[in-house]
């Protein structure tokens, strides 16, 4: 990422970052603010995604959720929660109550990330 990008949350760049502040550069054109909106946007969607998770028993809206949820994470780096959303996609297509412990601590890792990445 560009020094006049974000600054790296301390000792959290690099491979095992919960966001790859090289791909959110790239996939927002270097812009600064569309970083920012595009993290601030990403927290508020994952939110609400685990909550409507949490309380959908239909599969087919359920297994759109994650899908959606995938598509955002790859978006702005989030490759770990990228990762979940894929393999509870394939849990999901094989039984209707797959579990989503994996995905909320993912999202959540990625999201206290980005709060201190936008706080620091």
């Amino acid at each position: 990422m560009a020094p006049s990008s974000m600054a790296r949350v301390s000792g959290r760049d690099g491979p095992d970052a919960p966001i790859d502040l090289v791909q959110l550069a790239t996939n927002t054109l270097g812009n600064r603010d569309l970083e920012v909106q595009v993290l601030h946007l990403f927290k508020s969607q994952s939110c609400s995604t685990l909550e409507r998770l949490s309380n959908e028993t239909d599969s087919g809206v359920r297994l759109d959720l994650v899908h959606t949820l995938k598509g955002s994470a790859r978006a702005i780096g989030a490759g770990r929660v990228a990762e979940v959303c894929e393999n509870l996609e394939g849990r999901m297509k094989q039984t209707s109550d797959a579990a989503t412990e994996g995905l909320e601590a993912a999202v959540d890792e990625a999201n206290t990330y980005i709060r201190d990445l936008l706080t620091g």
